[in-house]
């Protein structure tokens, strides 16, 4: 992945470079593409086009039931039970871009991991597009076999990485590999649902074969000029649809416990591109 990210980077400098070199010579030579840099309205030929990364920005907003929240609310479950969500985090991983030339996905670079987490729910980075972007998809999770370096080797992953060891841990280790998403807090388990019993709870979501892919390809991706911003929001609430409080496990640090499985399947509803 840190060659991978280097090549990548090297890429967008010599563009870059190249572009800021040919803006006076090159305004008029007969590109004819308008997503160039050097798009000359009456060009003909796509042979001399040049073309400039696009600035990318990541927006994530957490909500629970459409509302922002904070770690001192008490919110409400749909069967009437309090909750206080003290954690969460979700990764995102292989963020990518749908192009109208090009058959598959492409990342973009060496930002294509996101922690989304308090205080942390923003990313920006680079894009080199030549046809119009036509979709935006990304893993809920991390796909080992992409992102497969040690977090406790900081040869292989940077302490600023948002896959490098983390408090909380979003790592189980090399044989769970990462925690996709993990939401902690308290809970009303009462039979009653009147608040007299709140217990901890912690769900700790993983393993290879519950990763999910978001895809919005109907959804038009804001691109303005030189660039393009997603915001993206992320509804809390639905990750606990269908969990029984009142029965089930509470503190799950098993990616193929039932209800770790379930809140997986809900998280592919609990994303939105707006």
């Amino acid at each position: 992945m840190v060659l991978r990210n280097m090549i990548y980077n090297n890429r967008l400098l010599l563009i870059s470079a190249v572009a800021l070199l040919s803006v006076n010579s090159c305004k008029n030579d007969g590109c004819d593409d308008p997503l160039a840099f050097n798009y000359d309205k009456d060009g003909t030929s796509s042979e001399t086009c040049i073309y400039e990364p696009k600035q990318v920005s990541l927006n994530v907003t957490p909500v629970y039931n459409g509302a922002a929240f904070d770690d001192k609310d008490t919110l409400d479950i749909n069967d009437g039970r309090n909750i206080v969500i003290t954690y969460y985090g979700a990764y995102l991983s292989n963020l990518s871009f749908k192009e109208e030339a090009e058959e598959d996905y492409i990342a973009w670079g060496d930002n294509d991991v996101m922690l989304a987490k308090e205080g942390q729910l923003s990313i920006d980075g680079l894009y080199l597009n030549k046809s119009e972007i036509t979709g935006f998809k990304f893993d809920i999770g991390v796909d080992t076999a992409i992102y497969n370096g040690d977090p406790m080797d900081t040869n292989q992953v940077s302490t600023n990485s948002p896959l490098a060891i983390q408090i909380p841990s979003m790592y189980w280790g090399w044989a769970g590999g990462y925690r996709f998403i993990s939401v902690e807090g308290m809970v009303d388990v009462s039979a009653a649902k009147d608040g007299s019993q709140m217990m901890d709870f912690a769900f700790h979501c993983g393993l290879p074969a519950n990763l999910k892919t978001m895809t919005f390809e109907d959804e038009a991706i804001d691109v303005v000029g030189n660039k393009i911003n997603l915001e993206l929001e992320m509804e809390l609430k639905t990750l606990f649809e269908g969990i029984d409080f009142e029965n089930d496990d509470l503190v799950i640090h098993d990616g193929a416990h039932p209800v770790t499985i379930k809140m997986m399947n809900n998280a592919i509803n609990a994303f939105e591109l707006k």
